[in-house]
């Protein structure tokens, strides 16, 4: 997401629809997004911004009052908003504002990487939370691995592999990062034109815990080159530094040996045995539970 810089002088116009939502799910989400992939294509059209939080916004820009009007009657609009008051919103206002001057600022690096997001380097690869405009890699990555990976994750739809649900993805990345809630960290080839690896920490819970669950994944062709073990042992050093994380959690099928060792070679100790724990490629499977202390 990146913040909006007008091609037009003041005066051009905006659509703001800000709303507090009782549910947000996935399908809030693709609509959203579809909607702002429509909006593209609308004469007028300059441009967006999105925000969320307790109140989200999103905000699309239009050259002329007339354009702007226009979007906010649009039937496609109106269909949201009505899908929304029955499923979503607790309550949203829809505005029409005109832009009568702006301030611009910009930073003169023109790197995807800021302080806030984290870039790790590896002996070899980069380690970082994808932005938007790397959604392409996640894409060949679970394309490219579809095959190799099923027996081991969750039965996918063929939604699931499209590159609009893949850039879904990324901009969800980042927004967990920014919320505390969740690090996906990437690693990425040396040139970084391509995904080697990928990690989850999840479900990050404060206070008396300060603890996440960890999930993993590696190429096919760069299995048992110890990849795996430099991207998660970069990463779990980042959570403990920097978001001081104490505990990570990881759970694996007795079968997978591989996944066994890796975790047993990063100092996760076994914790139980969890039956019929996760429904793996569509069968219940029972998984060993481990933990990595660090307090």
């Amino acid at each position: 997401m990146t913040v909006f810089s007008s091609p037009e002088k003041p005066p051009y116009f905006a659509i703001i629809l800000s709303s507090r939502l009782i549910l947000d799910d996935i399908t809030h989400r693709i609509m959203t997004d579809k909607l702002l992939g429509l909006a593209k294509g609308e004469p007028g059209y300059l441009g967006f911004e999105q925000s969320s939080g307790e109140v989200e916004f999103l905000v699309t820009y239009w050259q002329t009052q007339q354009t702007a009007e226009a979007w906010m009657k649009h039937s496609m609009q109106c269909r949201v908003l009505s899908i929304g008051e029955s499923f979503w919103y607790e309550e949203y206002s829809l505005k029409l504002c005109e832009i009568l001057s702006n301030t611009e600022f910009k930073t003169p690096s023109l790197s995807i990487y800021t302080a806030r997001f984290p870039r790790i380097v590896t002996p070899r690869g980069i380690l970082t939370v994808l932005h938007e405009s790397q959604a392409r890699l996640l894409h060949d990555y679970v394309n490219q691995e579809k095959v190799f990976l099923a027996p081991w994750e969750p039965l996918r739809d063929e939604g699931y592999y499209t590159f609009d649900t893949c850039l879904l993805r990324v901009r969800e990345m980042r927004r967990d990062f920014l919320e505390g809630s969740g690090v996906v960290l990437c690693l990425l080839s040396p040139n970084e034109d391509k995904m080697l690896a990928y990690s989850n920490y999840s479900n990050i819970i404060r206070g008396v815990f300060q603890a996440c669950n960890l999930g993993y994944s590696l190429r096919e062709n760069e299995q048992g080159k110890g990849i795996m073990q430099e991207a998660l042992s970069a990463g779990i050093e980042y959570l403990k530094t920097e978001l001081d994380i104490e505990r990570i959690q990881a759970s694996y099928m007795p079968r997978n040996a591989k996944s066994a060792a890796v975790l047993n070679n990063l100092g996760f100790e076994k914790e139980g045995l969890a039956r019929k724990y996760l429904k793996i490629n569509g069968v219940w499977e029972d998984h060993i539970l481990t933990a990595r202390i660090m307090r």
